[in-house]
């Protein structure tokens, strides 16, 4: 009788010491694809950093970021949680169907309203003309909220439309029940489809007749969003970027500012990346940076566009590129909005001030 409790102990001894020995054995990892973020690495051992407690807090993150089977036990364990205790979130984001959804809850309103009141001193602080403004809804606002935790941002788009002194263009309702496909299914961003949708709207609101001839490319049927790794679910596809194509299109040159002086330039719209580049959205004009120039040299001489923006603008920039000789886009995250009045030239160009819902209710950087 005594005896009759060794083999699970046996069992359980094999299970713990097993996985021990499995994430000793198993080589390190630089990236997680899944997490689309870099994995904590073997720390650096000092006699300092061991009475400071640094050193046994960065092997614990060592360890957890490096255990064996990790993505399999993230995935299992949101399986149980969604499938065994109904638990509709994981890490800040829903899995409906087979698509993944930000959960978009609690409004910021004090920032919300002192970034719609520094957008309107741009405004005024510039010679542009004509101004407009449109906001860009995540893909959030189409999940029913009677269902899920949700704020509505309608109130962020009705604040800031409310203050700012610019011609309004509704976007919100891209966020709609059947536009699914308007978003990525792993990314809060939105497709190709999403952004000539924009731009349609874009383009009637501001006087342009819209292009509607292009062919699409696929660039990647495999894109793993930003929200992939939060969701962790097995049943989530993976995604696929489609590029737009024309002569207009095609003609296009850009380059990107690092500094007022510095610039990466290319002779196309679309930027070849690495196979190891984490995201993948970044063919899109080359992703994130201070100041973005545009070049189309079809369009009419003098016609420019500024366009002040969050990410989400840059798979949508080149198809309003289409109608303007320069397109300029401004990201006031990463330079000073001083910067900027003082050395780009904005008399007699048309603004347009692009925010996503996202970045106006969490970055403060729009109103430092």
């Amino acid at each position: 009788m005594r005896n009759q409790h060794l083999p699970i102990t046996a069992v359980f001894l094999m299970f713990i010491f097993g996985f021990a020995l499995l994430d000793w054995v198993t080589p390190p990892q630089d990236v997680s694809e899944f997490e689309r973020r870099d994995l904590a690495q073997f720390p650096v051992i000092t006699l300092d950093r061991l009475l400071s407690g640094e050193a046994t807090a960065d092997y614990a993150t060592y360890m957890q970021d490096q255990a064996a089977f990790r993505d399999e036990l993230r995935f299992f364990k949101s399986f149980i949680e969604r499938r065994g205790f109904l638990k509709k979130e994981n890490n800040g984001v829903y899995v409906a169907g087979d698509r993944i959804f930000d959960k978009f809850y609690g409004i910021n309103h004090a920032l919300i309203e002192r970034t719609a009141q520094r957008i309107d001193e741009v405004v005024t602080d510039i010679d542009a003309s004509p101004i407009y403004l449109a906001i860009i809804p995540t893909k959030a606002q189409m999940l029913d909220s009677s269902a899920y935790l949700l704020s509505d941002q309608y109130e962020i788009a009705d604040t800031v439309a409310a203050t700012v002194d610019a011609t309004y263009i509704d976007l919100m309702r891209l966020a709609t029940p059947g536009n699914e496909d308007f978003y990525y299914i792993t990314d809060p961003h939105w497709t190709t489809d999403g952004a000539i949708s924009a731009y349609r709207r874009l383009a009637e609101a501001m006087g342009l007749e819209s292009v509607t001839d292009y062919d699409f490319e696929v660039a990647t049927d495999s894109y793993i969003g930003s929200e992939y790794g939060r969701a962790a679910a097995w049943n989530i596809p993976k995604d696929t970027i489609y590029l737009a194509h024309n002569e207009i299109l095609d003609g296009m040159s850009f380059c990107r500012f690092r500094t007022l002086d510095e610039a990466d330039c290319y002779d196309s719209v679309y930027v070849e990346l690495d196979d190891d580049t984490a995201d993948r959205y970044d063919i899109f004009l080359g992703g994130l940076a201070p100041i973005t120039v545009i070049t189309n040299d079809l369009a009419p001489e003098g016609s420019e566009l500024v366009v002040f923006k969050d990410s989400y603008g840059h798979a949508l920039a080149p198809f309003l590129a289409q109608h303007y000789r320069t397109v300029t886009l401004v990201d006031f995250r990463y330079i000073q909005r001083e910067l900027v009045l003082e050395n780009v030239n904005l008399d007699g160009a048309t603004a347009l001030f692009l925010y996503s819902t996202s970045v106006l209710n969490t970055d403060q950087r729009i109103v430092d």
